[in-house]
């Protein structure tokens, strides 16, 4: 069940393939049922830069409230919390999406390519982190400001949206606008996840 070396480096480059829009590159992936029940142990591998971008969240809050007085020791007093309420909403963040879109399978006219599509969902995902990642070190390390680190951002969570459309049209089999309202139902679902947790961790 454990992931290997070799399944990771070859579905991350199936990742970048399909990316490109290569639709030959789904069949890289492991598409049995084992595979798809290893590939929800991607989140694992995701930890590591998760948690840096938590890093960087509570470090452009710290840097927001010390702008305003002294009520940044708040944030570091919560600290546990934070990271707390953080990592279990990332985890029923990651399972939300595919039982709803299980549910709602033949309605969308995902059918048979359900699997494969949460299959390359979840697998993505390492890819989806890359650009974040980078900027979330640079800011850390000072090479770069918060506003520019906010202001890049804007234009990565737009290639993540479409890099989540190319899956569903590719994968998924998917019409357009069904493509495109189950890029709207992830997103949905990931805000309303995470503002939950955010409240229930305040």
């Amino acid at each position: 069940m454990a992931l290997g070396i070799q399944e990771i480096r070859q579905s991350c480059i199936a990742s970048w393939r399909i990316m490109k829009g290569e639709a030959e590159a789904v069949q890289q992936f492991d598409l049995s049922a084992d595979g798809f029940w290893r590939s929800f142990l991607v989140i694992f591998l995701l930890l590591p830069f998760y948690f840096l971008s938590l890093i960087s969240e509570q470090a452009l809050m710290l840097e927001h409230q010390a702008a305003m007085g002294p009520e940044a020791t708040e944030v570091v007093a919560t600290g546990a919390q934070f990271y707390t309420g953080k990592t279990i909403s990332l985890f029923v963040d990651w399972i939300a999406f595919p039982i709803v879109v299980g549910l709602l399978a033949r309605s969308l006219g995902l059918g048979r390519n359900y699997g494969p599509y949460i299959i390359v969902r979840n697998w993505s995902t390492l890819l989806i982190l890359l650009p974040q990642t980078f900027l979330n070190l640079f800011y850390l390390a000072g090479l770069i400001p918060s506003a520019l680190l906010i202001m890049l951002t804007f234009p990565i969570v737009g290639w993540v949206l479409w890099y989540r459309f190319q899956i569903a049209r590719i994968v998924g089999g998917c019409t357009f606008s069904i493509s495109i309202g189950l890029v709207v139902l992830d997103l949905v679902l990931s805000i309303l996840i995470s503002a939950s947790f955010d409240r229930l961790f305040a």
